[in-house]
């Protein structure tokens, strides 16, 4: 019986060794050392959404609000647009589970992620249900940028123009790019 309680305890001490050092690895400065680890890592931290961006803390936090869209266009030239679930239309009980959406958005400029942005648009061309006979579609993803309001102000003006910026653009041939 004792053997199963430190067996328990090496399993669970490997475990809580292996986060911590993702962690670390994940949230080092640009150097050999992450060059190196963070690709070993990258399989763990990302599906959790445990990366970390120093431009959301202070001190100088970003100032806009980011929303991700992407825009599929087919063979035959129709436009099809995807926008991603906003935490700001979800009712309050889903918002607690999807905290990490905005995180998302933001880490998605980084260059280091790239991989995510190429399953991001596979993602959305699988959620618009588009046949094989659709393909090859071109996929643009896209930020749409709003400007916090003045200081002072806690109104935000709706009429205020809305910058929108491309971040990438991806191409798949078949229906069989687009599924993992």
């Amino acid at each position: 019986m004792a053997w199963r309680w430190t067996a328990r305890r090496r399993a669970l001490s490997a475990f809580v060794l292996f986060h911590l050092s993702a962690l670390v690895v994940w949230t080092l400065p640009q150097c050999a050392i992450k060059d190196r680890l963070q690709p070993a890592y990258c399989y763990y931290v990302l599906p959790m959404g445990l990366w970390q961006w120093w431009a959301l803390f202070s001190p100088d936090p970003m100032k806009v609000s980011m929303v991700l869209n992407a825009e599929v266009v087919d063979a035959k030239g129709i436009r099809h647009s995807y926008e991603f679930p906003r935490l700001a239309n979800l009712p309050w009980w889903e918002k607690f589970s999807r905290y990490r959406d905005c995180k998302f958005t933001s880490n998605v400029l980084l260059d280091e992620y790239r991989a995510t942005r190429h399953a991001t648009a596979r993602h959305s061309v699988r959620q618009l249900g588009l046949s094989e006979d659709a393909f090859p579609v071109l996929v643009s993803l896209y930020l749409e940028i709003k400007d916090p309001p003045p200081p002072g102000s806690g109104e935000v003006d709706p009429m205020a123009p809305t910058r929108v910026e491309l971040i990438d653009r991806y191409q798949f041939a078949s229906l069989k790019e687009v599924h993992p």
